[in-house]
């Protein structure tokens, strides 16, 4: 086996290949007439033994044929193959890169050591910019796209706060590439919900009381909490 350090670029996206194989085989099968229109699809947990694949690479591959139309989600009921999904077109524009589940989780991990470097070098200055987002946050509850800007500069302000300017800008990346890929609007679509957003705020008033504390350890702890609470709610079963 590879060790990380030195696998390959290819072992590097072995998740987005296998979501990507994944789709392009749903197709496959589609137009040989394993799964024709109106068929709905084996549970993702069949699909992911099947397929030898993740179940995250199910659910990327299933909301990137969602996006083209391919699929239609119903939620508690499960996974349909469309009507005119085996019209004949050439091919499955699949988007490219990650898609959200595996962002988030590259989030978990980044963001979370970035939460413990603000809470070592962060300066008060800092921490009042980190709480004006947070109030912003919790004024804005019930307006999702201005929640969602409050939220985003939250995160940033505390990359900001470990004066390491590469940082902000991974982080800034990893936002706004998520925020433009349809596959998360569809996801967000399924499983964003009042209560997830009340959620998330107290995870991020937790957030702020570990920086508020100086102490690395509980804030990185609280973001990985928060990002991986994420990642479980956007990775319910949908039936």
């Amino acid at each position: 086996m590879a060790d990380k350090a030195t696998a390959s670029p290819s072992e590097a996206w072995k998740g987005e290949r296998s979501y990507r194989e994944l789709a392009e085989k749903v197709v496959e099968l589609v137009r040989e007439g394993e799964f024709p229109p109106g068929t709905r699809l084996p549970s993702e947990r069949a699909l992911a033994e099947r397929f030898a694949v993740s179940r995250t690479a199910v659910r990327e591959a299933i909301i990137a044929l969602e996006v083209q139309g391919l699929v239609e989600v119903r939620m508690g009921s499960g996974i349909y193959i469309a009507a005119g999904a085996n019209d004949g077109r050439p091919g499955v524009g699949l988007p490219n890169g990650p898609g959200p589940i595996e962002a988030l989780r590259a989030r978990c991990l980044i963001e979370s050591e970035i939460a413990a470097q603000a809470a070592r070098e962060g300066r008060d200055a800092d921490l009042d910019r980190i709480l004006d987002e947070l109030n912003r946050m919790r004024d804005r509850m019930d307006d999702k796209a201005a929640y969602d800007q409050a939220d985003r500069m939250f995160h940033l302000r505390i990359a900001e706060a470990t004066g390491n300017n590469m940082l902000v800008h991974i982080v800034q990346s990893m936002w706004d590439s998520a925020r433009s890929d349809p596959r998360w609007d569809k996801i967000e679509l399924h499983f964003h919900t009042p209560a997830l957003r009340a959620a998330s705020l107290d995870d991020h008033h937790r957030i702020f009381a570990a920086l508020l504390a100086r102490d690395p350890e509980q804030a990185r702890q609280a973001m990985r909490r928060h990002l991986e609470r994420v990642v479980s709610q956007f990775s319910q079963t949908w039936r």
